[in-house]
């Protein structure tokens, strides 16, 4: 079996940067202090984390599939695309994978026959109405919100910064890539070609874009209520507005491909913020493990999609 030197590498990195952020959260470790913490945590507050991070994946789930079916001729139900992204939701969120959760849910369905560049295309643009969603949300919430912490100035650049990132987001979805692939590069990369193809569909149906970013709202919304939910409890008391701004933060930084799972840099900066609010560490510390597991049990669901999608393939062979 030939080993891929680039992907070993990715993993390496990600590997290190995961240890990093941890190592450099264990300075804040007070073992007593965080059990008192987790104390406060009741089973039904804990159930009720899961059921709300569970209702935003299937949220999730819908706003791929409505993406997916428009690129496709046949009819494909919620119920074929459901059980491929949630193995995705496993890989980004528990296996340490250094390809990923939208290779995963894509694979899936790639080897049952549907269409690649759609898959790949759908994928892309769930991930930016996304990431649209969080920044839109960071923004608003700095807007409302008095953030002493940082200064009137800092938020302004933060908000010019969330501005130019929502412009940004908008040219990519909606700038003919394609064409200039095409009359530029077309014979060299077709498969990007095709890919970027599925953007020009999209343009086509901009009330389809409107629903996935709605859609992308209530995923983002069903989580900040995982985590309020959760901060009351550990006695993080800081203003629902603030807390926002903070978390939008913490996914973006989350999201970024520099680590397993976002495992280390997302709790590196939810501690580096909450501190600056004087919130104590080992609540902090409380909160993130108890998120932790919320986000675990979660996934978990999508281990079942792999233990199938390996008796499949043992049969098939």
């Amino acid at each position: 079996m030939r080993v891929n030197h680039r992907n070993v590498l990715l993993f390496c990195f990600k590997l290190l940067v995961t240890a990093g952020s941890l190592w450099w959260l264990s300075r804040y470790v007070d073992l007593e202090a965080i059990y008192v913490s987790l104390d406060g945590f009741t089973v039904p507050v804990i159930l009720a984390g899961i059921v709300l991070h569970v209702s935003s994946y299937l949220v999730g789930g819908v706003r791929w599939w409505m993406l997916f079916r428009h690129l496709v001729a046949g009819p494909v139900s919620f119920g074929q695309v459901l059980p491929s992204y949630y193995l995705g939701v496993f890989f980004n969120n528990i296996l340490p994978s250094a390809y990923g959760g939208d290779v995963a849910r894509s694979a899936r369905l790639f080897v049952s026959g549907m269409s690649g560049s759609a898959l790949v295309g759908s994928a892309l643009v769930d991930r930016l109405l996304g990431l649209a969603a969080v920044v839109s949300l960071g923004g608003l919430a700095l807007l409302f919100t008095d953030f002493q912490v940082i200064g009137a100035h800092t938020r302004t650049v933060f908000l010019a910064g969330a501005a130019t990132l929502l412009f940004a987001l908008g040219v990519v979805l909606f700038f003919d890539w394609s064409g200039v692939i095409d009359s530029r590069y077309g014979h060299r990369w077709p498969r990007l070609s095709s890919v970027l193809s599925c953007f020009s569909v999209y343009r086509s149906s901009p009330w389809l874009i409107v629903q996935g970013y709605l859609l992308s709202l209530l995923n983002q919304l069903l989580v900040l209520l995982v985590y309020v939910l959760l901060a009351r409890e550990v006695g993080i008391t800081v203003p629902v507005t603030q807390l926002v701004a903070i978390l939008m933060l913490v996914f973006l930084i989350a999201s970024l491909p520099i680590s397993l799972g976002g495992l280390g840099p997302r709790e590196g900066a939810l501690m580096t913020l909450l501190l600056l609010l004087g919130v104590e560490p080992a609540a902090i510390l409380a909160l993130s493990i108890a998120y932790l597991l919320v986000l675990w049990a979660s996934a978990l669901p999508g281990l079942f999609m792999l233990f199938v999608q390996g008796k499949q393939a043992s049969k098939n062979a």
